[in-house]
Order: C-alpha cells, then structure tokens, then sequence
C-alpha cells in the first residue's frame, strides 16, 4: 500500500473545510451556547478530518477503513449538534442547510473511500441502505493536485 499525500485528498479536504466553518459558526456564540453545544459540536466536526488523518497514518487497508469508520461516527454527531444548534436557533437556516449538504457530500465520499480499500464487502451493508445506488469511484478520483492553498 502506497503512501498517500493526505492533503490531496478530496475527502479529508471537506472535512476540514467542515471543520472551519463550524469554527466560524460557533465563534461569536454567547458563552453559555458555547459552553453546552458549541465546544461539542467542534470537537466532532474537527474529528472527523483527525479520523481521516489518522487512518491515513496506517500501513493496512483495515486499519484506515476502521478510522473511516470512525469518521463517519464523528459526521453522525456532527449533523446532531447542528440538528441542535438549528433547534435552538444558534444557527440561521441558511447556514444550517448548507451545513446540511456538505456533511451529506463527505459523508458520501467516506462512503466512496471505504470502499476503495473493501470491495469484497460492497454488497453487504451497501444493498440493505437506501444508498446502495451510489456510483463508486476508482480511487484517484478521490485526489486533487497538490497546491499550497489545499484548505480553499
């Protein structure tokens, strides 16, 4: 298994560019609000580029798809804190809904990226979700050429 370049990939990418924006979003809260979801909510979104991170680190297959997993742990806890942010209106609508759509893209892409390294399992969790229709991508497409703003 190859050494990966972990900033060319479009996976761990997203998540910190989730990451950041929830940085912004909490950033101005009241300390209260800051204190209860906020410091929370920040510490899964920020988990799930350190998951990517960390599974990237590994020198086996299973290693990393077990740090995907739990990435896609953190996303799940991620959309709940801003299912509460949004419910105790913390976050505007718009913010949330994009928010909303971008955790919904990287968690596809984990998706797509646990399956480069898994094939063999592809028709066992995959055919029971309802997102058994995804198209999955050969594993280069999960790269983008390294720049030195990779964070934009």
């Amino acid at each position: 298994m190859g050494t990966v370049d972990l900033h060319e990939l479009k996976v761990y990418q997203l998540a910190m560019r989730v990451g950041e924006d929830v940085w912004s979003v909490t950033a101005g809260w009241d300390l209260f609000a800051k204190q209860t979801v906020g410091l929370q909510w920040m510490r899964a979104a920020d988990s799930i580029a350190a998951y990517i991170s960390e599974g990237a680190g590994r020198s086996s297959a299973q290693e990393i798809v077990q740090f995907c997993h739990y990435a896609l742990g953190a996303l799940r806890q991620t959309q709940t804190w801003l299912e509460k942010a949004a419910a105790r209106r913390l976050v505007i609508d718009s913010v949330a809904r994009e928010l909303l759509l971008k955790l919904e893209t990287l968690r596809r892409q984990l998706d797509n990226y646990i399956e480069t390294f898994e094939p063999a399992h592809s028709n066992s969790v995959r055919d029971s979700s309802q997102d058994s229709s995804i198209h999955l991508l050969p594993l280069e497409e999960f790269f983008h050429p390294r720049t030195s703003a990779w964070h934009n």
